[in-house]
């Protein structure tokens, strides 16, 4: 657990940033620098650096007379989220149909196995997969700059913090059908499944009695 000494700022940053993706940090639990810092093994300056950095990242906020807390993100906010990955990620899985070698394919679908011939799905490991899933395919599509907007944007960790927004049970089969249409090298047809994989998730969340738009 402890943090070497250098390089201390980057190193805290990394740290925090997998706490809160892996939710030891909780959304909207205050964060006590002292116990943070005591538990990272540093100083309270390069922790203050890191949560600076997580906080231009959008994934903490400083709040008047409470402190720093993990962010927590509110419906209209997952939307946007939602709305920024069909964007981008439509794009990404026909690059990736078309572009993608056969073991990079292979891997995609190897995601998917544990999960396909057993009544109880383990959440935390399926989320660890889809996360996966979805990060295989924009990373080897073939697109740097468009890897690099949604690194820059941050949506892959914002989208982990956020979790699963549906069970495992009605998403499994919407990955296998997009592997498919990938392993026949159908990038229209990977395209159009993604988008409603992905639009079925927003809706849900703007179907919610409580969503104020």
């Amino acid at each position: 657990m402890k943090i070497s000494s250098s390089d201390l700022g980057k190193q805290a940053y990394h740290k925090v940033k997998q706490m809160i993706v892996s939710k030891k940090l909780l959304p909207g639990q205050k964060i006590v620098q002292e116990q943070l810092a005591e538990q990272l093994g540093i100083s309270r300056t390069p922790l203050r650096d890191a949560l600076q950095r997580l906080e231009a990242e959008l994934l903490v906020e400083s709040i008047p007379r409470r402190g720093v807390v993990v962010r927590q993100f509110n419906d209209r906010e997952i939307v946007e989220i939602y709305e920024c990955r069909i964007a981008l990620e439509v794009t990404a899985v026909r690059l990736f149909a078309e572009k993608a070698q056969q073991s990079e394919i292979d891997g995609l679908r190897k995601l998917l196995e544990p999960f396909e011939h057993t009544n109880e799905i383990d959440e935390k490991a399926y989320q660890k997969a889809d996360s996966n899933f979805h990060d295989t395919i924009i990373k080897r599509s073939g697109n740097q700059f468009l890897y690099q907007l949604f690194q820059k944007g941050n949506l892959l960790v914002c989208i982990d913090a956020i979790g699963l927004v549906r069970p495992p049970k009605e998403t499994l089969q919407e990955h296998l059908d997009i592997v498919t249409a990938i392993h026949n090298r159908d990038g229209a047809k990977a395209a159009s499944l993604l988008k409603e994989h992905l639009e079925k998730s927003k809706r849900l969340i703007v179907e919610n009695p409580g969503y104020e738009n």
